[in-house]
């Protein structure tokens, strides 16, 4: 709960300002990004798993929906060969069938939105934990200036960022990326659930 905190704090302000309170920025810098990996990885779970929910219910809908259109289809078969008694009793069935897929779709919208602000909060903390690096490099870079005087290839390096190795060994590239990760890691959570006989 603690470090959960922490870390909605570290998100919702600035990271130099926070740096500038520290007695220690190097110590500080260190743990945030610490706190934030390890969120990262709570949150990477708990996104799959609620992608892979949305999964299934939009499985179970498509099912509905189909069972509604089966059971409409027998309704008006049985109406087109009088069959009264029996058309009530399968119009029934096509209520019920009904209510369950709409249920499905309620659920199924509220997983969607579940899903996407998952997903968004996975990117803005991925962003942070980006930031926080990037930062950590620049307090190391000024401490071996203060200590060594400058060196230009710190300079060029600092002005220059290279993407694939601020990422390297982490755990998202891009926004799409993400994205794609979760849905195949979500896709293969329902599947075992699916096969071990869960739903």
């Amino acid at each position: 709960m603690g470090q959960k905190n922490l870390v909605s704090q570290w998100m919702a302000s600035d990271i130099a300002r926070l740096l500038d309170r520290a007695e220690n920025p190097e110590l500080a810098i260190e743990q945030l990004i610490g706190d934030l990996e390890e969120s990262i990885v709570d949150l990477r779970r708990e996104t799959v798993t609620a992608v892979a929910r949305q999964n299934r219910l939009r499985q179970r809908f498509f099912a509905a929906e189909e069972a509604a259109g089966r059971v409409e289809r027998e309704a008006s078969m049985v109406l087109a060969r009088g069959e009264e008694l029996r058309a009530r009793h399968v119009l029934s069935r096509q209520i019920g069938a009904l209510k369950a897929r709409d249920n499905l779709e309620v659920e199924l919208v509220e997983a969607g939105r579940v899903s996407a602000g998952l997903v968004a909060s996975l990117i803005r903390m991925e962003d942070r934990a980006q930031l926080a690096r990037r930062k950590q490099d620049e307090l190391v870079r000024r401490k071996r200036t203060a200590e060594n005087g400058p060196n230009p290839a710190d300079t060029v390096s600092a002005i220059r960022i290279r993407p694939a190795e601020a990422t390297r060994g982490h755990a998202f590239d891009g926004y799409a990326e993400a994205v794609s990760a979760l849905e195949q890691e979500a896709s293969r959570a329902g599947r075992e659930e699916t096969e071990g006989g869960g739903r």
